[in-house]
């Protein structure tokens, strides 16, 4: 597994090193040909790193390492957020070895200036049938090539999309949409237990991964709040209500992904954080906390100026 021209350019073509806590993952890397190092025997992050967290412990201790290292570029995957299987840290490898980051991070700018100069769109491609208004408070998320010019730890996620958040519900959302979208994967976060929530719900999200990457499903949503998810046209709006916890069917975000190269590889049933970035849209409910943070990609959509 061989790292894109665009990644080493991204570390100023020097070696890098993959860490993370798991001696599974590490012993995997090393055979593929990766310098490896174990989170646990740090005192500094390497000068260019690749991380991987399998638990909530391993990623507190990288930003603390983080905190004490003056020189690093690091790109940060939260493995342990999704999925901390072996095979899924391996999979979201091998899609981040085949990103364009530079590409990624040109696009990002392009679609920020974008939404930035204008105030209503439509979306259209993969039989989205939809349109979104972005209200003058909202502050688009964007990384940009200055961003990591000099030393940085960043999400992998911030490298390939730009987003709105709607987080705190008591504060205006920035965002209004309305349509339907093609949906062809979901991605499902729950970051610490949460014992109001039905029991089951991790099983029956799994169960609905796998139904959704194998029919032909729609997302429809009046005004932010999602109305219907149909698959093959079965309803399975209840089991969203259920899982969003306080925060219900209204939407947290709405994002552009920019990542191309991708698309041809992957796996919508594997809850990899590496797939909401694929080029096209995706929509979110739910918190992560209060409830599961659940996002519905749909990828190959262009979002397009109203004006044009």
């Amino acid at each position: 597994m061989s790292p894109s021209k665009s990644l080493l350019a991204l570390f100023g073509h020097e070696s890098f090193s993959v860490v993370a806590d798991s001696d599974e993952f590490l012993r995997e890397c090393t055979c593929l040909g990766f310098n490896t190092a174990h989170v646990s025997e740090l005192e500094i992050l390497p000068r260019h790193s690749l991380v991987f967290s399998f638990s909530n412990e391993a990623a507190r201790l990288t930003f603390d390492i983080a905190k004490k290292t003056e020189s690093k570029k690091s790109i940060f995957c939260a493995a342990q957020v999704f999925d901390p299987s072996l095979s899924s840290a391996l999979y979201s490898l091998k899609l981040l070895m085949s990103s364009d980051f530079e590409h990624a991070l040109s696009t990002q700018r392009r679609v920020l200036n974008m939404l930035n100069s204008n105030d209503c769109f439509s979306l259209s491609g993969n039989d989205a049938d939809a349109c979104v208004t972005i209200f003058p408070h909202a502050k688009p998320y964007a990384l940009l090539s200055e961003d990591v010019e000099n030393d940085f730890i960043q999400s992998v996620a911030e490298f390939f999309e730009v987003h709105y958040a709607h987080m705190n519900p008591v504060e205006p959302c920035p965002f209004s949409f309305s349509g339907t979208l093609k949906v062809e994967g979901i991605l499902t976060v729950l970051r610490k237990p949460n014992l109001s929530l039905p029991d089951g719900l991790k099983t029956s999200l799994k169960w609905l991964s796998v139904r959704i990457s194998e029919g032909s499903t729609f997302l429809s949503v009046d005004n932010n709040i999602i109305t219907s998810l149909t698959i093959s046209g079965e309803e399975h709006i209840k089991l969203l209500d259920l899982a969003a916890g306080g925060r219900g069917l209204k939407l947290t975000e709405f994002a552009v992904g920019v990542n191309d190269d991708i698309a041809p590889s992957i796996d919508y049933k594997i809850n990899s954080q590496l797939n909401e970035g694929v080029s096209g849209v995706h929509l979110a409910i739910g918190d992560g906390t209060s409830g599961y943070h659940i996002d519905f990609l749909s990828p190959g959509v262009s979002v397009i100026p109203m004006s044009q």
